[in-house]
């Protein structure tokens, strides 16, 4: 993926969906956790504040999603 680039011309969203569409390429099953879980990715800062809680939550989600995985490979 080191070839995507962001779009100043795009917005934020349509940057993040091209990101993901991106990831969804190089690695469907990141992909599809950080899709899951973008609003609360998004949530990680707040009008420029870092919410330590809610990066704690991604965090545990996509550790979930990450055991899920191994655990259930398909």
């Amino acid at each position: 993926m080191s070839d995507f680039r962001f779009d100043d011309s795009k917005s934020f969203a349509e940057n993040c969906k091209s990101f993901l569409e991106a990831l969804e390429s190089r690695d469907p099953e990141m992909a599809k956790i950080l899709s899951d879980n973008w609003e609360d990715l998004i949530n990680v800062v707040c009008d420029g504040t870092r919410d330590a809680r809610a990066r704690s939550e991604f965090n545990n989600k996509v550790v979930s999603a990450l055991d899920d995985l191994l655990q259930n490979p398909n």
